[in-house]
């Protein structure tokens, strides 16, 4: 139980077997910390295994494409999938969970399949069943949950070789996704498969697979969003999902509902203003980022963001403050240093910038920011 005393967390990805709620308070009565997103603090994140941590474009979330540049910079940050992260905190009935089988029967109520397609992706060879007992076959959640991913890709256009390269990345971390790379490779069969259901057709060639994802009830375009506990529906988890996957328009609506759902807090005015920023509204997320930090006076990451858009709205005054918070805050924060830095070297303060790009370069001694930095320092 003390593998986690005073380490901070993340998380990418949806859990498996419970609420971000939950994690949080199991990470806090554990000694650690939550952490809102991957910095150079952060030491272990957890990889969720409710489907698979890849963005509408195929590549993997952001918190692990920041996870893996900040292990290859030499931080001490630890990677690790939501089964061994409980099996390693003593929490094996929680993790035996995720190897729960279902019926076809159940597994389509779950995911909102027909079970004509589970049987059509049996006869393609794309499922199989975990074990078959009296004739009727039991399922593993993930294996469907990644087929239905997968033709989701397919059907929004992403190349095959774009997800093959993030699953063969995730394999560092997640157990058993050979099986994921072998249902990719019968999806990529030119023309090889073709799988017509009773309500139309599965699969068409065109050069490649593109799987159809028509639900009976609703079209493709619909989001919908599950409940948990009493039937209260759980928006930060949803628009953190949606951010994730790049989905950016539906986070900021959830973000808002998460609002709106209890009181304001400076976590979900941060996340909200990070999309906001992702789509452009620089004016909106600079108002979000102010409320995060009125919230919250020691959230040093909203700090630094704030410093970021009023540089692009050219409020460089108030950037400089800003950033001079985000080092009150946490006077180690490299890139509160090397953003304050920048800023100060542009509006030709060179001797103001000098000792912050030296306290950067004290943190992060390689990499292109760092020979930039040592460019500066040289120039001055």
């Amino acid at each position: 139980m003390g593998w986690l005393q005073g380490k901070q967390v993340a998380f990418t990805g949806r859990l498996a077997t419970m609420t971000r709620a939950e994690a949080i308070a199991l990470i806090e009565s554990l000694g650690g910390q939550f952490s809102k997103s991957v910095t150079r603090q952060t030491q272990v994140v957890v990889v969720g295994q409710e489907g698979w941590p890849i963005r509408i474009d195929g590549g993997l979330t952001r918190k692990l494409e920041k996870a893996q540049q900040l292990q290859q910079a030499g931080c001490d940050i630890e990677i690790v999938a939501e089964q061994e992260w409980l099996d390693r905190l003593g929490f094996g009935e929680r993790s035996q969970s995720m190897r729960r089988l279902y019926t076809a029967a159940q597994l389509g109520r779950l995911l909102r399949v027909p079970r004509e397609r589970l049987r059509a992706w049996m006869r393609a060879g794309l499922i199989q069943p975990a074990e078959t007992f009296q004739g009727i076959c039991y399922f593993d959640f993930q294996q469907i949950n990644g087929v239905k991913t997968l033709c989701d890709l397919t059907r929004m256009g992403v190349r095959p070789e774009t997800v093959r390269k993030s699953l063969e990345r995730l394999t560092r971390w997640l157990p058993d996704i050979e099986r994921p790379l072998e249902q990719l490779a019968i999806i990529q069969q030119n023309g090889q498969l073709l799988v017509r259901l009773e309500e139309g057709q599965l699969a068409e060639t065109n050069g490649q697979l593109q799987f159809d994802f028509p639900d009976e009830e609703e079209s493709s375009e619909t989001v919908r969003f599950e409940t948990v506990g009493d039937g209260e529906t759980d928006w930060q988890s949803e628009a953190e999902v949606h951010a994730e996957a790049g989905r950016l328009v539906e986070a900021a609506r959830c973000y808002r509902r998460a609002l709106l759902q209890g009181e304001a807090d400076a976590e979900t005015s941060f996340c909200l203003a990070n999309v906001l920023y992702e789509l452009g509204e620089k004016e909106a997320a600079r108002e979000r980022y102010y409320q995060a930090v009125e919230l919250d006076g020691g959230f040093a990451e909203a700090w630094n963001n704030l410093g970021n858009v009023l540089c692009e709205l050219e409020a460089f005054d108030e950037a400089i403050w800003a950033y001079r918070q985000a080092l009150a805050a946490e006077p180690l924060y490299a890139d509160a240093h090397y953003n304050l830095a920048d800023t100060l070297d542009q509006l030709g303060r060179l001797e103001q910038a000098r000792p912050h790009w030296q306290a950067y370069l004290a943190q992060e001694k390689t990499g292109r920011w760092a020979d930039y930095a040592r460019s500066r320092l040289r120039a001055q």
